[in-house]
């Protein structure tokens, strides 16, 4: 049987053990395993790779997959800022991504995405070095409305990117972005925060689809830029605050459900559009913990739901007729991966989506 070396350390990162772990449920040492996951033992007994496949509760054909792992791209940068959980832990959530980046890879030759709308590729130095500029700039090519965006995920969706929402056990972790040759654009999304972040680090992940290439320092800066600029053009807003004597916690929460992000975001784009001091900012933020709003704002906002994915499959089990089981045969997957990770229900393939 042959092993890939990347999928073994996939299929063992996922199910969050060491080398010395898996080892011992195999009956090998853990230099044994370091080998063959680092390709300098492929072929082995099928016996061998029968067990060492059932320890790790995956089919042996997984583990046979010519795939490699991949990293973060342009929110590696994002990702290691903000990354204080433990080495397993991020391990698993870089092995989830990779799992079901592998997933669509496999199911692209059967299904699909017809975008309506082109998502370009554009450096801010060619807008003023403003990623402020590059937002209004998208906003006029997609022809979206004045106005809050009614459904962030729809549009972004509407331009061929597949939106996962996975649940990566941390909140610290909000997004990671892929833009990868031969695949629509992928942006995973953790499930386990509110709706008005979820907007806002979509809008930011949009940012990183369109404007950056390669990791650089200030890339996350013109992310939120971008975001703040994308989910509330300044133009826009300046004047409903403006015209307040003086901003208040009061004054934001229906602009919260106007424009469908924070308070905390439309408080620093009040500071961004130059209608609040640096104190009164600061003023806003203390007055939010004296209530108790830093961590669960009022006004909650609906989590936005994707609909590509599990298109996608829908598609393959309704247009296609794939049977479960085949479905698990094609990704190399149990019941139980499919079931966890994978929207198999949807609505109903659109026209976004076509059969090859």
């Amino acid at each position: 049987m042959l092993i890939i070396g990347d999928m073994l350390t996939l299929a063992r990162e996922y199910r969050a053990l060491s080398q010395e772990e898996l080892a011992r449920r195999v009956g090998l040492s853990q230099a044994q395993i370091a080998k063959i996951e680092a390709g300098l033992k492929p072929d082995m007994d099928d016996t061998l790779g029968a067990r060492i496949a059932s320890a790790l509760e995956f089919p042996p054909s997984f583990l046979s997959q010519d795939e490699i792992l991949i990293g973060f791209g342009s929110s590696a940068y994002f990702y290691r800022k903000r990354a204080t959980i433990p080495a397993p832990e991020r391990k698993k959530i870089h092995s989830t991504v990779n799992l079901l980046r592998i997933a669509i890879k496999r199911v692209l030759p059967h299904v699909e995405i017809a975008p309506k709308r082109a998502l370009p590729s554009w450096s801010v130095d060619d807008y003023g070095f403003s990623a402020s500029n590059v937002a209004r700039a998208l906003r006029a090519h997609w022809h979206v409305p004045d106005g809050p965006i009614k459904d962030l995920t729809a549009l972004v969706e509407s331009a061929g990117v597949v939106v996962v929402c996975c649940s990566f056990g941390h909140k610290t972790i909000d997004a990671t972005s892929l833009r990868l040759a031969d695949m629509p654009p992928l942006i995973f999304m953790n499930s386990d925060v509110p709706g008005d972040r979820w907007r806002f680090t979509l809008a930011h992940e949009l940012a990183h689809l369109v404007m950056h290439r390669e990791p650089h320092d200030e890339m996350e800066t013109e992310a939120d830029a971008f975001a703040g600029e994308f989910l509330v053009p300044k133009d826009e807003f300046s004047p409903q605050v403006s015209r307040l004597p003086r901003l208040q916690i009061r004054d934001l929460i229906p602009m919260k459900r106007y424009w469908k992000v924070s308070i905390q975001a439309l408080i620093f784009r009040a500071y961004e559009a130059g209608v609040i001091t640096e104190a009164h900012k600061r003023n806003l933020f203390v007055r939010m913990s004296q209530l108790n709003m830093r961590q669960t704002e009022p006004e909650p906002i609906d989590l936005e739901v994707p609909s590509n994915l599990s298109r996608m499959f829908t598609t393959l089990m309704e247009g296609l007729h794939f049977t479960p089981k085949e479905v698990n045969d094609l990704l190399a997957w149990n019941d139980k991966e499919t079931r966890e990770l994978l929207p198999m229900k949807g609505p109903a393939p659109p026209r976004l989506l076509r059969v090859v």
